[in-house]
């Protein structure tokens, strides 16, 4: 059985960010082309949830790339099938010296 998503604030902010920085500096193009791929890689996640590398600072929490330039950190909630998005971030930001506080 897949796995639910769920989006906690900090993540929808995160991936919203991403999206207004598309839509300032490219084209419309762009800006599908990455909803599209992150909506192929939420497919995968669901069904595979420990696709990423666990970042070993808490139980059941994995973080890795969308894409080239996109990060999720996320925890998996097995009692629950739950996905819980923790944080998305553009790769090029200024990197965090842990990932965001839960």
């Amino acid at each position: 059985m897949a796995f639910k998503i769920i989006w906690t604030i900090q993540a929808a902010k995160g991936f919203q960010k991403i999206i207004d920085y598309l839509e300032e500096n490219w084209s419309g193009r762009e800006v599908s082309d990455f909803v599209n791929e992150a909506d192929r890689f939420f497919k995968t996640l669901v069904v595979h949830p420990e696709i990423l590398q666990k970042t070993g600072m808490r139980k059941n929490t994995y973080r890795g790339p969308i894409n080239s330039l996109t990060i999720v950190t996320y925890r998996i909630k097995p009692k629950k099938k739950e996905i819980e998005l923790i944080s998305i971030r553009g790769a090029r930001q200024k990197p965090l010296k842990r990932y965001p506080p839960l």
